[in-house]
């Protein structure tokens, strides 16, 4: 790039208009809104902050640099404020040559000619220069004196209508009660309001009815749920630990906290500050180390081959980058490496806040086997009540008396049980397979392979699981109808396992995949997972069912009783028989308790034709079936504990169990600490964690409000909610104003630098952080006043003209229009269709997913926690809101992505809004919403009046009656389902058959399979999915 120096000016400002001509009535040029953005853009990236990039020593990013003499001719400067015609600035932005052009041509940067009249005619003015906007201390504005003053109905009004009356601009009417009712219902708690609701706030006529709308909303504990899906995008939160093994990680009791925290409505500042460093209060209680779990949400890794002290910096970096977009709205990241582009953020104050979060007495490799990495903390959940755990109980033993009556199934299940045992060993072959190769999924080991076709592991067995390789003998043509595998005590020692703790000399099954094809699996992965129909086993240990092997969380798993020295078997029958000509060759996959122990010795997998000569059930209950002996305890128990038909029971009580210990136990979460001694900080060199260099003390930038010498965490995070701090305050008001408006004052809420966007009404974003910060930083009355304005209460409606003007609605003449986010669509499918269960808090649940999708990104791992198999929930936990889905980081809820959820790797300020195909691909055919469908319409048909249906289904999803021609539409589209089902019963079946809700209705299937077609065009609304 040309240096800058002396030029003979010329006749080279042809297209200015300099000082001398500048009329009177030219509009004033403000630097922070008119010339630094123009600045940042084009001349930043050579004449910024970053000294590495900086050429011919010249910043003008700095009020010095600019009004700088030039390095070669101390006579002439930069800029010369008032004179344009002196000012070297000018001339090389006019220049014609392209050798003495800025910028360069080849930067790819032009300035336009509105730009240059811009910075002239600034310069012209006196070039006066300010700080950055976002960095000038906040100062109550007045209020705008605005002409049509009827229309405010509080201070926020008056800023928006004054720019709007400035444009030319008129407001838009107030939108009608049954939009206002939906508008505040899903902006404050994510869910829709009931049809009741809507008609009771409809027929309301007190002055007051909205305000205590607003109110009870905001009384709502699902306003916490809201809030908090808010807040997991900006804390990253995920409940696996990310990288590529992605490991189960516990840190629900986080998020239960932060609901807490904005129910009972704590204020803000005590909110960041207990996050930051609620360790470090004076006394600081259990509830408080839980909040710091903000800063332990990012990634970890234990994978072998990274580097400890690698992974402690990446952590490290991750707090800084994530605090510097949450709380001061920059890109610290960006100074990591080098010193900052744009802003004035050295590579020195990034360690210096790196070094806040560098004493924490973590490890570089932890999070292994689903074990939170350290340290952590066990504790109880803050959203625990009383009341509710007396509630849980009373279900619970409501559900367990169920138990001991006589369910008229239990006959349907003896005889089909009877059935199974008088079949046993029909026509029953098993024919040797040979043993090809055994390996393990993640490293070379290879077991041995017998001459007989069995495989032996040694001694030490290091690994848990073994895939072996097997091919079918060529002679062999029969129907195989699944697999056995017998398991030989060792020769020696006459023990069958590497077991020990309560197994000693045995070994455990944990869990077993099959996978068939007509080629080898070591030449080629073609094979396909082949279905199990059941497990048996010859012998049967009383806690390690065969069943279990089927059970891929691996709890416990299958083993034969301890110190058996006899031979054992464990049989497999497929769902399907295959033909051995057609499907020659099998791979199993045996998952073994743990490496080094619980693993077998020695065994040998066999082809089965026939029926299986073993069972699943104890000695006791086929003594019971066969004989009849009256045992009916025995029997019912084994019903309820075994039967197809008992499993709904089964899991509602299992789930109330696992209610109750969440309430009354405490569940591990972790935290953030201090280490005895301070880990040093030093400035790494290119961001390298291994080419340290200065050292540095914790401490903030300089041109930022000053921060004690030795501060620490604490200091920092009372120094970012200090009432005085010029950015955290509008930061934060920002993204709640974004949250309800759909766009921030601040269009980039992670970006107040000199490359984020400008504030649209800067003295209203002023005005509400000064009132934030006077409020006591009570989130409930921010968000109270902002729903309460008539700038918020408008109707979404816009004309041609005002979507021409402004297609941004950056102004808000008129009320905004946003898709819901994901997790809202799957919460309104679900209220309005009666499903939705409203229990706060707790563990993560896994509700539908497509099969076998987390085994395409899964590493192996040893057990349930490590999230490598995903098995799904049963009973209410199918149901709850999409804020407690399950977070794998690798593979995120796919139809959460489909509509723009993050994947949660890092702090996400703003999502994404997308528009795709794919999306209404899932409101169609993802069994949450068939369901909800199917729900909905049992929901319609077993409440409703025949003739209201279409009304009451249509404003349930709405919130508004339909018009004439929706109301026709809707009638017609019934009346082609009915004549389609009616004619296909077999296909209505198939639709009223998604799901695990029950399904019973008393209404015939045609017209229960129609309702559900129309419940689910409902849903796919574009009303539905919007807010408006």
């Amino acid at each position: 790039m040309a240096l800058w120096s002396h030029r003979t000016l010329g006749p080279l400002l042809m297209t200015l208009v300099t000082a001398g001509c500048l009329p009177d009535t030219s509009p004033v040029v403000d630097y922070n809104y008119d010339v630094q953005p123009i600045l940042a853009d084009n001349c930043y990236a050579c004449h910024g902050p970053d000294p590495e990039s900086r050429e011919a020593e010249l910043s003008l990013h700095t009020e010095a640099g600019l009004y700088a003499s030039l390095r070669d001719d101390t006579t002439r400067n930069v800029i010369v404020p008032g004179n344009p015609d002196a000012s070297e600035f000018v001339r090389r932005i006019t220049e014609k040559r392209p050798q003495e052009r800025m910028p360069p041509p080849e930067t790819q940067h032009a300035l336009t000619d509105s730009e240059i009249q811009t910075l002239t005619r600034w310069i012209a003015q006196g070039a006066q220069w300010k700080p950055h906007w976002s960095l000038i201390p906040q100062s109550l504005p007045d209020l705008p004196r605005v002409r049509q003053r009827k229309w405010t109905r509080n201070e926020i009004d008056h800023f928006i209508l004054a720019r709007l009356e400035r444009d030319r601009l008129e407001p838009t009417e107030e939108a009608d009660r049954r939009t206002l009712i939906r508008r505040l219902y899903l902006d404050l708690t994510g869910l829709p309001p009931s049809v009741e609701d809507v008609r009771a706030f409809v027929a309301d006529n007190r002055p007051d009815a909205y305000e205590y709308l607003v109110d009870r909303i905001l009384a709502s504990p699902h306003f916490g749920e809201r809030m908090a899906v808010h807040w997991l995008d900006l804390a990253r939160y995920a409940d696996t630990n990310g990288y590529s093994i992605d490991g189960g990680r516990h840190m629900w009791l986080w998020r239960d906290w932060v609901i807490h925290a904005f129910n009972t409505n704590k204020p803000f500042d005590e909110f960041v500050i207990e996050q930051l460093a609620g360790d470090l209060l004076p006394e600081a209680t259990d509830v408080q180390h839980m909040a710091t779990g903000f800063h332990r949400n990012h990634m970890i890794t234990h994978e072998g081959g990274t580097i400890p002290e690698e992974n402690l910096v990446n952590y490290v970096a991750d707090r800084v980058k994530t605090t510097g977009e949450v709380f001061l709205g920059l890109t610290f990241a960006c100074a990591q490496c080098h010193d900052h582009k744009y802003d004035p953020i050295t590579q020195r104050d990034y360690y210096r806040l790196f070094a806040f979060f560098n004493s924490v007495p973590e490890r570089g490799l932890d999070g292994d086997g689903g074990i939170n990495a350290v340290p952590q903390l066990e504790t109880l959940s803050p959203l625990a009540t009383e009341v509710e755990i007396e509630e849980v109980k009373a279900d619970l033993a409501m559900l367990r008396a169920e138990t001991d009556r006589v369910d008229p199934v239990q006959g349907v299940w003896e005889d089909r049980e009877r059935s199974l045992l008088s079949m046993r060993g029909q026509n029953l072959k098993v024919h040797p397979l040979q043993a090809t190769k055994v390996t393990t999924p993640n490293s070379g080991y290879t077991g041995e392979v017998q001459p007989d076709g069995s495989v032996r592991i040694d001694e030490p067995a290091y690994f848990a699981a073994y895939n072996v390789s097997l091919t079918v003998p060529e002679d062999l043509d029969a129907e195989i109808t699944g697999l056995r595998v017998v398991f030989y005590p060792d020769n020696v020692s006459g023990t069958l396992g590497h077991g020990n703790g309560d197994l000693p000399e045995s070994f455990v099954v944990t869990s077993v995949h099959v996978r068939a094809g007509a080629l080898p699996t070591d030449q080629v992965d073609f094979h396909s997972t082949h279905g199990l129909a059941r497990v048996s086993a010859s012998h049967i240990h009383p806690d390690y069912a065969p069943e279990n092997v089927l059970d891929d969380r691996r709890h416990n798993g299958w083993s034969p009783h301890p110190v058996r020295r006899s031979p054992v078997h464990l049989t497999l029958t497929f769902d399907v028989p295959l033909d051995s000509k057609e499907v020659p060759h099998f791979t199993v996959m045996l998952n073994f308790g743990s490496g080094n122990w619980q693993v077998a010795r020695h065994f040998r997998v066999l082809a089965m034709e026939g029926i299986d000569d073993g069972t699943t059930l104890p000695a006791q209950v086929q003594h019971a079936l066969v004989n009849g002996d009256g045992n009916s305890g025995l029997l019912r128990q084994a019903f309820y504990e075994r039967a197809e038909e008992a499993a709904p029971l089964r899991h509602a009580i299992a789930n109330l169990e696992e209610r109750l210990r969440v309430l009354t136990e405490p569940h591990p979460t972790m935290v953030m600490a201090v280490t005895d001694v301070p880990r040093p900080t030093r400035i790494l060199y290119r961001g390298q964690y291994d080419q340290p260099t200065d050292s540095v003390s914790p401490g903030v930038p300089s041109w930022l409000p000053p921060l004690q010498e030795d501060a620490t965490r604490l200091d920092l995070a009372e120094w970012l909610m200090h009432p005085s701090h010029p950015l955290t305050a509008r930061v934060t008001v920002n993204r709640f104003w974004q949250m309800v408006f759909g766009r921030g004052l601040v269009p980039t809420a992670a970006d107040f630098g000199a490359r984020g966007s400008l504030p649209t009404h800067p003295s209203l974003l002023d005005w509400l952080a000064i009132t934030f910060v006077e409020s006591g930083f009570d989130t409930k009355a921010l968000l109270k006043t902002m729903v309460m304005s008539a700038t918020y209460r408008q109707s979404s409606r816009a004309t041609p003209d005002l979507l021409t003007r402004d297609p941004q609605n950056a102004l808000l003449a008129r009320g905004p229009r946003f898709r819901l986010q994901a997790e809202f669509i799957r919460d309104q499918a679900l209220a309005v269709s009666g499903l939705l269960v409203h229990r706060l808090g707790g563990p993560s649940v896994h509700p539908y997913q497509p099969t076998g999708l987390w085994k395409e990104v899964s590493h192996y791992g040893s057990t349930p926690a490590t999230a490598q198999t995903f098995i799904q929930n049963h009973g209410e936990k199918l149901y709850r809101r999409s804020l407690y889905t399950y977070w794998k980081r690798t593979a995120p809820p796919p139809s959460m992505m489909a509509f723009d959820a993050p994947t949660r790797e890092v702090c996400t300020v703003q999502r994404e809004n997308t528009n795709t195909p794919l999306q209404a691909l899932v409101l169609l055919n993802d069994p949450q919403f068939v369901e909800a469908s199917r729900a909905f319409a049992t929901r319609i048909l077993s409440t409703v009046p025949e003739a209201e249906r279409i009304v009451y289904a249509f404003e349930a999803v709405t919130s508004h009656e339909p018009d004439r021609e929706d109301r026709h539409r809707l009638e017609t589209r019934l009346a082609e389902e009915m004549r389609v089902f009616e004619a296909d019963s077999v296909r209505a079946r198939a639709i009223l058959s998604v799901g695990a809700s029950p399904t019973a209705l008393s209404t015939d299937l045609a017209t229960h399979a129609a309702w559900t077609v129309v419940a689910s065009v409902l849903l796919n609304l574009s009303e539905t999915i919007t807010r408006n």
